[in-house]
């Protein structure tokens, strides 16, 4: 979420702004605005480089005929680029970042890291280039984290009916203050706002087009009910909850299984084909195989967008519809791990079956329902509309009997059915599950909701 306003004009306030040393060794200041404004977009975006820098890319080796023969990593910056320096170490490297506030050069750190992830998710579904830099002849701007201190930043303060302001404050370095001034300086940057602005974590200049958009918190979700729900997490029903409900995740039709194995397929026979002309890394410069990745990219692609939609979705409204929601504490990375291979004494060198295939089998299965991604996003709504997300101990949650408390293995006739040996009290096995879950929950919680 976020609310884009438009620019009106900048003031500066306080001393003079320190901008660095010259050739001669003099030092530079400047009271003007809009020259303070580009010195902030060209600290940002020297700050954004550098850490781009730093991300490693495939580079190709070709030997004498020009032919790829392998592929090395190496930094985007070159095989010469430094270790990066903190932002600490980077004023006192370059003076003219000296006085840059540090709510602005910390931002590259989490909008470069996005930018990347985004970009190379990019690549590998669509096609293109390597995310490169940030060039100062396309768009001048700068980010800066909201900091609600004394000597706050991008702090918004409404000045009319359609107008406001937001004042980013900074310092000069001490050794480099001005004769006769302070060391305190702030930039006031007039903005139309045409609506109320809602809380928000920070604001983007794009000083090239005088526009600052506000980057908004999560808005809380209107709540339909005040219901209290536990969620048993499976295999065969994605979610099972205690009011006996199933919901399930959409998977991949048989068509679209069928396809993803054949272009599998066909990759490896091109592998095998490619590295048998050009060597290993031949694979890499074959338009045949390039084309395969990226229709098995786009069909993969399709299948987790699906299923990230039905997440955000069913997470939703469970956080309007409960202010409790109950769910077991599962180390999914510890139940996908494989079991390690045992060797089998009668037969030096062989290994005794242990169930692996079985095991990959339910790996990919848990893995499939993004468990861990389900619990995320209830979290973060839970939060944001004011409800509780309460994490119980999962042991013994499906062999114990809702209605009387037995705990034993024999209770679970089946995967889907339960029937208690002690008091006769049958219902599915996830729902009793999920019952379990949340009496543990409101046991935690003293029945509180909140």
């Amino acid at each position: 979420m976020s609310q884009k306003v438009r620019i009106d004009g900048v003031k500066h306030a306080g001393a003079s702004v320190f901008l660095g040393v010259d050739h001669c060794g003099n030092p530079r200041w400047t009271r003007n605005p809009e020259r303070i404004m580009a010195w902030l977009c060209d600290g940002w975006r020297a700050r954004f480089n550098q850490r781009r820098e730093q991300r490693p890319h495939n580079i190709p080796v070709k030997d004498e005929a020009g032919e790829i023969v392998d592929w090395v990593k190496e930094p985007l910056g070159g095989p010469d680029v430094a270790d990066l320096l903190s932002d600490k170490e980077a004023r006192l490297q370059c003076s003219w970042m000296a006085g840059i506030p540090a709510p602005i050069l910390s931002s590259t750190d989490r909008i470069e890291g996005t930018e990347w992830s985004a970009g190379l998710k990019r690549k590998k579904t669509a096609g293109g280039r390597v995310p490169g830099f940030k060039s100062r002849h396309r768009n001048l701007g700068f980010v800066c984290w909201r900091n609600a201190s004394k000597t706050g930043n991008a702090i918004f303060h409404k000045t009319g009916r359609k107008s406001g302001v937001v004042v980013i404050t900074g310092m000069n370095p001490t050794r480099w203050r001005k004769p006769g001034e302070k060391l305190h300086w702030r930039v006031v940057i007039h903005v139309r706002v045409s609506q109320p602005i809602r809380p928000y974590t920070s604001v983007h200049v794009d000083w090239t087009h005088r526009t600052l958009v506000f980057v908004n918190m999560p808005l809380p979700l209107p709540r339909t009910g005040n219901g209290k729900v536990g969620i048993d997490r499976g295999c065969v029903h994605t979610l099972a909850l205690s009011d006996g409900t199933f919901m399930d995740m959409p998977k991949p039709s048989k068509a679209e299984l069928k396809r993803l194995r054949y272009l599998q397929r066909r990759m490896a026979r091109q592998d095998r084909t490619n590295e048998a002309k050009g060597g290993r890394a031949a694979k890499f410069a074959s338009k045949r195989r390039q084309r395969t990745l990226t229709e098995f990219n786009t069909l993969q692609g399709r299948i987790v967008r699906r299923r990230n939609d039905w997440i955000e979705k069913t997470t939703t409204t469970l956080a309007k519809a409960n202010i409790l929601v109950a769910m077991e504490d599962l180390d999914v990375k510890a139940m996908t791990k494989r079991p390690k291979p045992r060797p089998d004494p009668a037969k030096p060198g062989q290994y005794l079956h242990n169930g692996a295939r079985t095991k990959a089998g339910l790996n990919r299965s848990i893995l499939s329902n993004n468990w861990s991604r389900l619990m995320k996003r209830l979290n973060d709504k839970m939060d944001a509309n004011g409800g509780r997300l309460a994490i119980v101990p999962a042991a013994y949650t499906s062999q114990t009997c809702h209605q009387c408390g037995h705990v034993a293995k024999e209770n679970r006739d089946s995967q889907a059915v339960f029937r208690c040996v002690e008091c006769g009290y049958q219902a599915n096995a996830d729902v009793n599950a999920a019952k379990n879950i949340l009496g543990r929950a409101l046991v935690k919680t003293g029945g509180d909701t909140a």
